[in-house]
């Protein structure tokens, strides 16, 4: 009898998003090219937005110590523009789990590299204002990113595991989604 192929958790958390991922970065209004004005509007939109999904999933993402640290520029964004984030509340996880968390973090990580994406092109637009929560861990954003696989592969090695991770990060995108249809900001 052979024993079964591992499985990479980071390749399977890719194809299990793929679809959401591609949704998202074709409906988020932030990546879509406008003027300043509209840029600056559009990121506190997207701000105000994430304030609540980030709060929401902040217990969670301390179970396996990624994702942290986000909430604080992004308030700190909402502040200069005198705004209060989205409330909490409204996230229901499909489970608390370990793998859970993980496949959720891997969403809340992997939007920090295109975060950076979107701080280039909001300043090439000409936004002038401070764009905290975009600037992600400025240029160490992709080494964190690879750390951060890197513990992801390490600590899911069970397919069970790398199954519920992959169910969480859908869900994570879906909620996103579902969050930018409520503030009216996607169709």
């Amino acid at each position: 009898m052979q024993a079964a192929a591992a499985v990479d958790p980071v390749q399977a958390l890719r194809s299990a998003t793929q679809a959401l991922h591609a949704q998202l970065d074709s409906q988020l209004p932030l990546a879509q090219p406008v003027d300043a004005t509209q840029s600056l509007e559009r990121y506190h939109q997207h701000l105000c937005v994430l304030h609540g999904w980030l709060s929401d999933l902040a217990a969670l993402l301390q179970r396996v110590g990624w994702g942290q640290g986000l909430l604080e520029p992004l308030r700190a964004d909402l502040a200069d523009a005198g705004l209060a984030g989205a409330s909490a509340g409204q996230a229901r996880p499909p489970s608390d789990s370990q793998a859970c968390a993980w496949g959720v973090a891997y969403v809340v990580e992997g939007s920090q590299l295109g975060g950076r994406v979107l701080h280039q092109r909001l300043r090439r637009a000409g936004v002038d204002a401070p764009l905290r929560y975009l600037e992600g861990r400025g240029a160490g954003t992709g080494t964190h990113w690879n750390g951060f696989l890197q513990a992801l592969r390490a600590a899911l090695v069970e397919p069970a595991d790398v199954a519920a991770a992959s169910l969480a990060a859908c869900w994570a995108f879906e909620d996103l989604l579902a969050r930018f249809r409520q503030a009216g900001a996607i169709r």
